[in-house]
């Protein structure tokens, strides 16, 4: 049978295969950002850096309120119009800039110019957190018109600009935290400028940023706060444990964790990529076409994953002394295998959770996510002074295979499919295959059309 998408979008398979190779090239830069800042500033360097990072994903996170979410889900339902999406998204923005230079600047005041970091580094975080928020609610733009050539250069350039430019710091012996966190930051306040110009500052309408339409603006928030709840659950689960690691271990620890973390997710390429092409496109279908679709791409990435994790496990050793040095090694790798499991796991809950995210029951990803959290906080306690880094793997480990059960079962009472063919690979598939290569070889681009074995 055959699942129908509109042409338009463009072709499914030529959609995913662009953003794997986008996210190829912005892992890489991601990976080789991580490789110079671990020669550059050591392992209790990259901790510390590490420790501002997450702490300015979370306070992004709770400060875009889910409008982005809102934003794609509103932009396939055509509920309201492309401008007054844009125009209410830039007044969150400006809100946010706003708060956050009053929250730095308390804090400077009212305690001490330090959080993580200190001194210039600090003041950074005024700039930081705007730009992170921008590249949230402006990308959703070109995630959720599925413009992914322009997506794709949009975060490229970013990591492409932080990558380069910390490079250039390192190898004029100039690297420190501070520099570090200020190429970064640039880095994404150049993405933003980039994708408003993709986007079109034409579209904006500057009296609906000054006084925005709340009723629109109220939906965005009311659609996208149940899957950016679920969003900030998973970001603890993926990076709480990094404060736990520096509050019962080390900074330096924290870095050990970093570099584990950094080569496990590097297994979600291919999830990370199929989940963002087909949350618009199976916003997009019928139901039954979601239905049929769904489980062929989920029990496929799934194998693709396992494939990958065993080849990573396998090369790692070498790479993580070749690359980060033997102070990272053997401390990085045990953590890393532990995590694998769990990194596998989830590749499936990003593909089901863009299903559940299609038919309208965010909220199933959202209550999943939480449950994986509140096991990731109770293991954590357990495990990491008792076991250290290691116990922060096998902490998180354990969340992502429960958020992954749970997710099934949502799934499963949503679409009523089967949980076996969402999950076991069928020598069918290899048909499936068959048929791409032999559309690759006649020269024809995948038309959007998903046939489903």
């Amino acid at each position: 049978m055959q699942a129908e998408v509109p042409e338009s979008r463009g072709g499914f398979l030529f959609n995913v295969n662009l953003v794997f190779l986008s996210q190829i090239a912005i892992y890489g830069f991601a990976f080789g950002l991580r490789v110079v800042l671990a020669r550059g500033l050591g392992d209790d360097g990259l901790g510390t850096y590490s420790l501002f990072f997450v702490a300015i994903l979370v306070a992004g996170g709770v400060a875009n309120l889910g409008v982005g979410l809102g934003n794609i889900y509103f932009l396939n339902k055509r509920a309201y119009p492309y401008e007054t999406l844009l125009s209410n998204s830039l007044a969150v923005l400006g809100w946010t800039a706003i708060a956050g230079w009053l929250f730095v600047g308390a804090w400077a005041l009212g305690v001490e110019p330090k959080l993580f970091v200190e001194d210039e580094a600090f003041w950074l975080y005024g700039l930081a957190l705007p730009a992170v928020v921008g590249y949230t609610l402006l990308t959703s733009f070109l995630h959720g018109s599925s413009r992914f050539v322009a997506l794709t250069v949009v975060a490229v350039c970013q990591g492409a600009i932080a990558f380069v430019g910390v490079g250039a710091v390192y190898a004029l012996d100039e690297l420190d935290i501070a520099s570090a966190i200020a190429i970064w930051t640039g880095s994404f306040l150049a993405a933003d400028l980039l994708c408003l110009v993709l986007i079109g500052i034409g579209r904006v309408n500057p009296g609906l940023v000054l006084v925005p339409r709340w009723d629109a603006l109220k939906e965005q928030v009311k659609y996208g706060a149940q899957g950016q709840a679920a969003n900030m659950a998973a970001l603890f689960n993926y990076r709480l444990d990094q404060f736990l690691v520096a509050a019962f271990v080390s900074r330096a620890g924290v870095g050990h964790y970093t570099v584990a973390v950094g080569l496990g997710e590097s297994v979600w390429w291919i999830s990370s990529a199929v989940s963002l092409v087909m949350l618009p496109r199976l916003t997009a279908m019928e139901k039954e076409d979601a239905e049929e679709v769904t489980p062929l791409v989920c029990r496929n990435t799934l194998l693709i994953s396992v494939v990958g994790a065993l080849g990573l496990i396998a090369v790692s050793p070498i790479a993580i002394q070749v690359l980060f040095g033997g102070e990272f090694y053997p401390e990085a790798f045990l953590p890393m295998v532990l995590l694998m499991p769990g990194i596998v796991a989830a590749s499936a809950t990003r593909v089901l959770g863009s299903y559940l995210f299609s038919q309208g029951r965010i909220i199933y990803n959202t209550f999943a996510t939480f449950i994986a959290l509140g096991v990731t906080i109770v293991l954590d306690f357990i495990f990491i002074p008792l076991l250290q880094v290691e116990g922060a793997a096998i902490a998180s480990s354990i969340a992502y295979v429960c958020a992954l059960i749970a997710t099934l079962y949502w799934y499963s009472k949503t679409s009523g499919g089967s949980l076996v063919a969402t999950l076991v690979w069928r020598p069918a598939d290899i048909e499936h295959y068959r048929r791409v290569v032999r559309r690759l070889r006649g020269g024809k681009r995948d038309s959007g059309v998903v046939e489903s074995t």
